[in-house]
C-alpha cells in the first residue's frame, strides 16, 4: 500500500509539473502572438491556457489580454466581461480596473468609470492617470470642487503635466473664472509653444472675452503649426461668424471639409449663425 501511495504521489507531482510547464509555455506563446498582432491565435491560446488551471490568480492577466483583444475588435461587452472576470479572480490587479475604467469612459458610462478610478485611487492615491480621468469626469458632472482638487493634486505631483493644466484651464472657464483660465493657458503656451491645441483653446477664451484680434492671432498661429488640421479652420470659422464675417467663415468651412471635417458638423456651425 505504501508503495502504491508513493507511485500515486509521483505521478501526481509529474502531472502538476507538466501542467505548470505547459501553462508557462502557453503564456510565452500568447505574448508572442500579441506582439505579432495575431489576435485569433492569441485568443485561442488564452482559452486553452485558462482551461489548464481556471482558478489560478495569474489568469487575471490573461483576462486582461483577452479584454484588449475584444476591445480592438470593437466587442465592448465581451471586453468588459473579460476585465470583470479578471477582477473577480484577482481584485488586487489594479491594471484591470484601469482597463475597464477607460473602456467605460469610452462608452460614456461615467458612473462606472468613476467607480473604478475611485478603487484605483484608494490603493494608489498618487496615480496620475486615475487622478486626471477622475477630474475629467467630475468636471463633466459639474462637480467643480472635486475636479479642481484632483487637478491640483496632480499638478503638485507633476507641475508640467500638460493635460492637467489644460483640464484645469477649461474647468476655470466652466466655473466662470475666465482670467484664471487665461493665465493657465498663457503658461501652457509658454511651456508648449508648438502645440496648436493650446492656441485654439486660448482663442476660445479670448473670444468669450470679446478680444477678437487676440483670438484671431492665436487661431492663425494654430493653423501655422498644423495647417492640415480641420479643427483649426473650424475654430477660425466660428470666430469669423462671431465677428460677422460670414464669407470668410464659409471659406474656412470649405477648407475644413477638404481636410476631412464632418460635413454635418460644418453645416451645424453655419446654421448656428
Amino acid at each position: 500500500m505504501k508503495r502504491l501511495t508513493l507511485i500515486f504521489l509521483f505521478f501526481l507531482f509529474t502531472f502538476h509539473l507538466a501542467s505548470a510547464q505547459t501553462y508557462e509555455q502557453n503564456v510565452r506563446s500568447i505574448i508572442d502572438a500579441l506582439a505579432a498582432d495575431s489576435l485569433v491565435q492569441a485568443e485561442r491560446l488564452i482559452g486553452q491556457t485558462l482551461q489548464l488551471d481556471p482558478t489560478r490568480k495569474s489568469n487575471a492577466i490573461l483576462y486582461q489580454y483577452l479584454g484588449e483583444i475584444y476591445r480592438k475588435r470593437g466587442e465592448s461587452d465581451r471586453a468588459l466581461e473579460a476585465y470583470t472576470k479578471g477582477i473577480d479572480l484577482s481584485p488586487a490587479t489594479l491594471g484591470l480596473f484601469y482597463s475597464r475604467a477607460s473602456l467605460y469612459l469610452q462608452l460614456n458610462n461615467l458612473n462606472r468609470a468613476l467607480s473604478d478610478y475611485n478603487t484605483i485611487l484608494e490603493h494608489e492615491p498618487d496615480n496620475e492617470d486615475a487622478l486626471f480621468f477622475r477630474a475629467y469626469i467630475y468636471s463633466g458632472q459639474r462637480k467643480y470642487k472635486e475636479a479642481r482638487a484632483d487637478y491640483n493634486h496632480l499638478l503638485e505631483l507633476n507641475p508640467t503635466h500638460e493635460n492637467a493644466r489644460l483640464g484645469l484651464a477649461i474647468l476655470n472657464s466652466k466655473d466662470n473664472r475666465p482670467r484664471e483660465a487665461l493665465e493657465m493657458l498663457n503658461t501652457l503656451v509658454q511651456f508648449f509653444p508648438n502645440h496648436a491645441r493650446h492656441y485654439l483653446t486660448r482663442c476660445g477664451m479670448y473670444e468669450q472675452l470679446r478680444e477678437y484680434e487676440k483670438a484671431k492671432k492665436d487661431v492663425e498661429k494654430a493653423i501655422e503649426l498644423e495647417p492640415k488640421n480641420p479643427e483649426c479652420y473650424l475654430t477660425r470659422a466660428s470666430l469669423y461668424l462671431t465677428m460677422k464675417k460670414k464669407r470668410l467663415a464659409e471659406q474656412d468651412c470649405r477648407t475644413a471639409i477638404s481636410l476631412g471635417a464632418n460635413p454635418e458638423q460644418v453645416a451645424s456651425l453655419l446654421s448656428d449663425d
